[in-house]
C-alpha cells in the first residue's frame, strides 16, 4: 500500500488489492460454503477486468463498514498483469489520520457470484475463480485473523470477503523482457524479501 499525504485532510492511497494467479494461504469452509474443509484459492487473470467491464461501479469502504466513495467518485480500479490495482483520493478525517499515523494495514475486497472450478494438486484442494461480480474494495486498519474473512450474506446473496497482502510496488522492479514464468518467479522472490509469503505450486 502506497500512501501520499497531501494535507491534513487529504491523502492518496494506492496499491494492489489482489495479485492474480497467486495461491492464497489455506482457507476453510467459513470462506466458501461449498468448499471442503481446507482449500487454497487462485483468482485467475482477467476475472477482475471482466467484472469491471460489466459493472464498473464499485464501492470504496473503510474496513468493509463505512462508505468512502467509489469508482464514480474518488476510486480508480484496473486489472493489469499483476492484479487488481486501486488508487483512491481520501478526505475522510479518520482514514487520513490513520494513514498519517501508519495504522493502515492493506486492502480487502468483496465479491459475489463467483464462477469457479475445483481440482486436487499435490493433495491440496485448489479453487480457481475465473469470474465474479466485484462489489467493493476496502481500506483496512485491522489485519484479519485469516487471509480471508468469513462469508457474509447480503440481501440473500452469498458475499465473500477477501484480504491479501499487498505487493504494491513490485511492478517497476521487473524487467520488461522477462517471460511470464520468469516474471512470476521474480515477483515471488521480491515479495518474499519483503516478508510477504504466497503459496505457490
Amino acid at each position: 500500500m502506497n500512501i501520499e499525504i497531501r494535507s491534513k485532510c487529504e491523502a492518496v492511497i494506492s496499491g494492489y488489492v489482489n495479485a492474480v494467479e497467486r495461491r492464497s494461504a489455506v482457507l476453510s469452509r467459513a470462506h466458501c460454503k461449498n468448499a471442503p474443509d481446507d482449500f487454497v484459492e487462485v483468482i485467475k487473470s482477467g476475472a477482475f477486468a471482466r467484472s469491471l467491464k460489466r459493472q464498473p461501479d464499485v464501492k470504496l469502504k473503510f474496513n468493509h463498514e463505512r462508505d468512502l466513495g467509489g469508482t464514480g467518485d474518488n476510486l480508480e480500479l484496473r486489472e493489469d498483469n499483476i492484479g487488481l490495482y486501486a488508487s483512491a483520493e481520501i478526505t475522510d478525517p479518520e482514514v487520513v489520520t490513520a494513514a498519517r499515523e501508519g495504522r493502515l494495514t492493506g486492502w480487502s475486497f468483496a465479491f459475489v457470484n463467483p464462477k469457479d472450478s475445483w481440482e486436487t494438486q499435490d493433495k491440496i484442494c485448489l479453487r480457481s475463480i475465473t469470474d465474479m461480480d466485484l462489489l467493493e474494495v476496502s481500506i483496512l486498519t485491522k489485519r484479519p485473523a485469516y487471509p480471508a474473512t468469513s462469508v457474509e450474506v447480503r440481501d440473500g446473496e452469498q458475499c465473500e470477503l477477501r484480504a491479501f497482502d499487498d505487493p504494491s510496488d513490485i511492478k517497476d522492479l521487473i524487467p520488461r523482457n522477462e517471460t511470464v514464468i520468469e516474471l512470476r518467479n521474480r515477483e515471488l522472490e521480491i515479495l518474499n524479501r519483503k516478508g510477504i509469503v504466497f503459496y505457490e505450486p
